[in-house]
Formats: C-alpha cells, sequence, structure tokens
C-alpha cells in the first residue's frame, strides 16, 4: 500500500498503515486545540458499556517535565547502553529509539497518562475490562495523533517509578496508571509499518 506524503491527503488506512511509535521529539511546543483534537479522537474508543472508565493527565509544564524525566531516566541504571551488532535492524532501531525516549523523556513537550477505573462487575475481580478501555483509548489517541502531524508512542515507562509518578501527578489512590504517553512533533519521518501478512494471521472459519 502506497502512503500519502501529507496528513491532509491521508484517509484513515493510510493513517494506521503509517503510525508507528515515535520515540525521537522536536522540543516545539504543540498547541492546545490540536491536543484537544487528539484528546477528543482518544475519547471516542470503544469500551465497555460506554462506562468510559479513562482520565488522561496531559502535561506540558516544563517543570513537571522534568520532575518526570528525571524518574523515567533512572530506568537506564544497571542497563548496557551499547546495542549488539548481532541484533537483527528492527530489534536494534526500537532498543536505540527506547533507550533515547528514557534518556530524553523530561524533554518531550507532551506527556499524557491514561488513567483507568476499575469496572467491578458482580463475582468478578478481573481487571481486563477497565484496561480494554484504557487500552483501545491509546490507540485511538495514537491514530489521531498521526493524523495532525504529531508523533506518539504507547509505553509504560511508569511501571518501575510508578509510586513516584503518581506522587508528582497526585493521582488518586483509586485510580489506576496504564499508559505513558509521549506526543510531539517527530524530530525523525513517519514510515509504514512493518507486520506478518494477512495469511499468516488469519484464519477463514476454523484454525
Amino acid at each position: 500500500m502506497a502512503f500519502a506524503d501529507t496528513t491532509a491527503d491521508m484517509g484513515v488506512l493510510d493513517v494506521m498503515g503509517s503510525a508507528r511509535a515515535m520515540r525521537w521529539f522536536r522540543p516545539d511546543p504543540v498547541p492546545w486545540p490540536l491536543l484537544e483534537k487528539v484528546l477528543w479522537a482518544a475519547t471516542r474508543a470503544t469500551n465497555p458499556n460506554n462506562l468510559q472508565p479513562w482520565d488522561f493527565i496531559v502535561v506540558q509544564d516544563a517543570e513537571v517535565r522534568a520532575r518526570l524525566g528525571g524518574l523515567i531516566a533512572t530506568l537506564t541504571s544497571g542497563r548496557p547502553s551499547p546495542v549488539s551488532p548481532e541484533i537483527d535492524p528492527t530489534t536494534r532501531r526500537t532498543y536505540t529509539g527506547g533507550l533515547h525516549l528514557i534518556e530524553h523523556f523530561g524533554e518531550v513537550p507532551v506527556m499524557v497518562f491514561i488513567c483507568g477505573t476499575r469496572l467491578v462487575r458482580a463475582g468478578s475481580d478481573r481487571m481486563d475490562p477497565m484496561y480494554s478501555a484504557v487500552y483501545a483509548a491509546a490507540q485511538n489517541l495514537l491514530v489521531a495523533a498521526r493524523t495532525v502531524g504529531l508523533g506518539a508512542a504507547f509505553t509504560t515507562l511508569h511501571e518501575r517509578v510508578e509510586p513516584e509518578v503518581r506522587a508528582v501527578l497526585r493521582i488518586p489512590d483509586d485510580r489506576f496508571l496504564g499508559v505513558t504517553m509521549p506526543i510531539g512533533w517527530p524530530a525523525v519521518p513517519f514510515g509504514p509499518l512493518t507486520r506478518k501478512p494477512l495469511d499468516e494471521v488469519v484464519h477463514h472459519d476454523r484454525w
């Protein structure tokens, strides 16, 4: 599939086919009206019984971003920086991009933290209904960002420093922190996603 060069000429399939995780960002600020569009799209996501069990913390303040960046930067402790030449190109690119994002997280112009509210069902303590909504919202956000020319990435970088992140963001105890998404103007070009051919993953009528 050929991809359009500009977002103005892109259809939804073009957008989805090139909305790769962006881990390299320019420092330029993102206007709120543009973020509002992206967040609107996130809240159109499918969710159980339209309960919409999500909240979005949008961080743009430089001081707060710096504090969060300092926390995320600690994730590189004990990790080897060099990337082995034996690693395949895709893994190498992902590792290098991930390391760059961790080290420069505080410089990302916008951070969105998606929180979930637990959906209690009689006789069940399962968390997947809530996470199914939170993850769907994150995917909508990723695709919407690509539509308006912004880059974003679905991450769980908060997990190893979650108590500290929650304290900075003042997240209530009854909310779950599900996804951490950096958003900004991409510093590297978008490109088509590489995925398995359909005939390797699609089964007709039965397995």
